[in-house]
């Protein structure tokens, strides 16, 4: 029952997030404005989305370092596991089944902890993704200064990064401190992994980072065919509308993503509704062909498995 009402609701929550679009913004202003971010800005943005990908991939092996694996798969697998999961993780709700797949899947990386070192390594990732997210809000913030009202991002800005480092923090000391929790608690952090290199920890603080300014460069090239507005400024709204994904009641966290990108880019820029629910979408259609080159890669390894 739980499951069906799950799945229910995040169909509820799809339907519902693609009928806000549809009811903020008419056909033919849509049209329009896609018609003015032309080819080329699309496919640059699909391109750097696809480098999000490798750099995450790379990110995940030196996190697998950093928490001491003692047997890494090649990169060239990582990041074929890594496009598999973002097919996942952007074609279903809470963006999260991806994760746990390519967590499963490396269980043999972690010959103590296995299943929950690898899925915890990737837990500690996609928090760090976060952080890298809402730091990188943070830096445009103090860059655009005055010039743009930003007061009431902050508190965004504030509490993302707490929960974040918060996540990260706690399975880093989990198991040290696993003897001071209760007994259920107690039972799953001492199965989790030990950070041990801090160096390597360190590298992947920095990935995260970049990877977030990968995907908020494709937001900008869309951004910036619609309206005069500077790498900088896009910090304040590629972030937190990227945020949304995690929502579990929506695909690619549709409708609230739009709703950012409409509050944002009206508030700040002034940008109409239409052109703002463009570029959301359009940078949600180059997440969407990234995933779909994971799934089709899936497909075609499963193939060649397969028996003649």
């Amino acid at each position: 029952m739980k499951i069906r009402v799950g799945f229910v609701l995040r169909v509820l929550g799809t339907v519902g997030g693609l009928a806000f679009i549809a009811t903020r913004v008419s056909m033919d202003d849509l049209r329009g404005a896609f018609s003015r971010i032309g080819v080329t800005p699309f496919a640059i943005a699909i391109v750097l989305v696809a480098l999000n990908v490798v750099a995450a991939a790379f990110r995940w092996r030196v996190l697998m370092t950093a928490y001491g694996a003692s047997a890494i798969p090649p990169m060239r697998r990582l990041v074929f596991l890594y496009f598999v999961s973002f097919f996942y993780n952007n074609y279903l709700p809470g963006a999260v089944a991806g994760d746990v797949g390519r967590g499963v899947v490396t269980r043999d990386a972690f010959a103590d902890e296995g299943a929950a070192g690898s899925l915890a390594v990737v837990l500690v990732e996609r928090a760090l993704g976060l952080f890298g997210l809402f730091a990188l809000l943070a830096v445009g913030i103090l860059l655009v200064g005055d010039r743009i009202d930003t007061s009431s991002l902050w508190l965004w800005t504030a509490l993302g990064s707490a929960g974040s480092i918060a996540l990260v923090v706690g399975i880093a000391i989990a198991r040290r401190i696993a003897r001071f929790t209760p007994r259920i608690v107690r039972r799953h952090a001492e199965k989790l992994p030990v950070l041990r290199d801090y160096s390597a920890f360190s590298i992947a603080v920095v990935l995260s980072v970049v990877t977030q300014i990968l995907i908020a460069a494709a937001g900008w090239v869309l951004l910036a065919t619609l309206g005069p507005i500077d790498f900088t400024s896009s910090l304040l709204v590629v972030p937190l509308a990227a945020a949304t994904a995690f929502l579990p009641i929506t695909v690619g966290g549709a409708g609230a993503r739009e709703a950012v990108y409409i509050a944002l880019c009206g508030t700040l820029f002034g940008m109409p509704e239409h052109d703002a629910v463009v570029a959301s979408l359009a940078l949600w259609f180059a997440h969407l062909i990234v995933g779909l080159a994971g799934g089709i890669a899936q497909l075609a390894a499963r193939k060649a498995e397969t028996p003649a």
